[in-house]
């Protein structure tokens, strides 16, 4: 009987504490969206970010606009807060990045230069 009773209680007391522990500063914390935005601040691990969309049908089609005018291995993928961003990985200085942008602006698009994360 008490081999049967010991994973119960286990799966019991795992599902009181844990969400206890979580909530233990009061509420759950969940990253903001600025929490996942990193401005570029040194070389290396870079990315342009044509902008975060909360439909994938508005990602799609500035990712196909991007695509168009030049912008080959822009990519869509989410951002870690809800959001979907359309990105070029690969840029490998600020001063390269800074270039990239001012190109882009030239084709009507306004990137953000990000440190991808981590």
């Amino acid at each position: 009987m008490r081999n049967r009773i010991l994973p119960w209680a286990i799966l019991l007391a795992a599902a009181v504490v844990y969400p206890l522990a979580v909530v233990a500063d009061g509420r759950p914390s969940f990253p903001s969206r600025a929490d996942c935005i990193h401005p570029a601040k040194t070389d290396g691990n870079l990315e342009a970010v044509f902008g975060r969309f909360a439909t994938s049908t508005r990602a799609e089609a500035v990712q196909q606009r991007a695509v168009e005018v030049g912008f080959k291995g822009t990519r869509i993928e989410s951002d870690g807060c809800g959001l979907l961003k359309v990105t070029l990985h690969g840029i490998p200085t600020l001063q390269v990045g800074r270039a990239f942008i001012a190109e882009a602006r030239t084709v009507g698009f306004n990137p953000r230069l990000e440190q991808e994360k981590p």
